[in-house]
């Protein structure tokens, strides 16, 4: 296996993912201990997945279906459980701010206007950071990179040693490190679409009011604020993720990719064009 396709395939694998922490969740405490707790809330996914997978295993029961549907469940829970918890931890660290300014309204009286005008600044800034946009595409960030590690990085690992190329019968015109590298470029991209779904659906059945929250002109302005729209939004996540999830299982035949592959991306562009 050369360098360059290695090299080549890994970037396109974790572009999307390495894109979204360098330009918007690195720097930023508040929205790294979004991704990093998204991240572990994938990994119980999975485990709960796999729990499931013996289950099935155990009685006979092996029709590939039955790898996939386990895995949209718990990913979809795990998914909402996530949103459920920050917005908890977002009314706290809301109630915190707010108090905090009521002290310092109180004690600006006995301060100069520069100290009081800082510290509302500061609490600006907070708000500003702790808003559904940016922690939504932290956590989709989370969610989809550690399913890019455990999608690819399994196989990359073991590839960058061998002296060969790998081809699988399911392509045979193009190496195995590409073909896993293109689906999980677009995974990755859905993990972070499936997430803000997430974040629109959650705050609006939980009816939450927020200045911050996700709007859009497209699910948003079919049923606009209201719990319905949220169901909606959940709805159409669940059914994006088992499309594109459905999508794969044609890579159990000869050729398969060439069949799986344009369905995967039109199910990217149709989710996408969907949220938007």
């Amino acid at each position: 296996t050369s360098p360059s396709l290695i090299f080549g395939s890994a970037f396109l694998a974790f572009g999307p993912t390495a894109s979204f922490l360098f330009l918007i969740a690195y720097e930023k405490a508040q929205l790294i201990i979004v991704l990093t707790t998204s991240a572990f809330a994938f990994l119980i996914s999975c485990l709960l997945a796999a729990l499931f997978w013996n289950v099935f295993h155990f009685v006979g029961l092996e029709h590939p279906l039955l790898t996939i549907l386990p895995g949209i469940f718990f990913q979809f829970a795990l998914r909402c459980g996530f949103v459920s918890l920050y917005h908890r931890v977002e009314e706290v660290i809301q109630t915190s701010i707010d108090r905090h300014e009521e002290e310092q309204t109180q004690e600006s009286q006995n301060q100069n206007e520069q100290d009081s005008d800082q510290d509302l600044t500061e609490s600006a800034r907070l708000r500003l950071e702790l808003n559904d946009w940016a922690c939504g595409l932290a956590a989709g960030t989370g969610f989809g990179g550690m399913h890019a590690v455990m999608l690819y990085g399994t196989l990359l690992a073991s590839e960058s040693g061998n002296l060969g190329t790998l081809y699988q019968p399911s392509c045979p015109a193009v190496p195995s490190l590409i073909l896993s590298a293109v689906n999980t470029f677009m995974f990755s991209i859905l993990d972070v679409l499936w997430m803000l779904f997430t974040f629109f659906g959650m705050r609006r059945r939980a009816g939450i009011a927020s200045v911050s929250s996700i709007r859009t002109s497209g699910i948003g302005s079919m049923l606009g604020n209201s719990k319905q729209s949220g169901n909606l939004a959940l709805g159409i996540s669940v059914v994006s993720h088992a499309a594109a999830a459905i999508s794969t299982l044609p890579n159990e035949f000869e050729g398969g990719c060439f069949i799986s592959v344009p369905i995967l991306a039109a199910i990217v562009v149709c989710t996408s064009i969907i949220f938007w």
